[in-house]
């Protein structure tokens, strides 16, 4: 693992031993930043053989405490498209359909993100910048 990876990891409150389990991977490289559809239509394939459907939900930060959810498929392209745009510089997170927010009661984004891994051992990041997107995957 790069120092740059073992800082997100510390940053999303990892602690030492779960972070040994714990592999990132660049998925999307995308120094414009911008969500062209291209992209997202890559994201979506990744979807389907990560999480075995087309669909999953999808939670971002946007300048409040609890992130908000929906539950989106490839048919939801240009709905993505515009909410990428709309919060950029914060997270947008990629989970199983069957995430229950419920279920993670942290109120820091990062610390949110780490639960939400070690909880369903896989996720799907944008980064704030939007010049990345990750795969976080957690051995149990």
């Amino acid at each position: 693992m790069t120092n740059s990876c073992e800082g997100f990891l510390d940053i999303i409150g990892l602690e030492q031993n779960t972070r040994e389990k714990a592999k990132l991977m660049v998925l999307i490289e995308n120094p414009s930043g911008e969500p062209n559809k291209e992209i997202l239509f890559n994201i979506f394939d990744f979807i389907k053989k990560v999480y075995g459907t087309e669909k999953c939900t999808i939670l971002w930060w946007d300048g409040q405490i609890k992130p908000s959810t929906k539950i989106i498929s490839v048919e939801d392209i240009e709905f993505l498209q515009n909410l990428w745009s709309r919060i950029a510089g914060n997270y947008l997170v990629f989970l199983p359909v069957q995430f229950d927010v419920k279920q993670i009661t942290q109120k820091d984004e990062e610390e949110f993100i780490g639960l939400s891994l070690i909880t369903y051992s896989h996720l799907i990041l944008k980064s704030p910048d939007a010049y990345e997107v990750l795969y976080l995957t957690m051995n149990k």
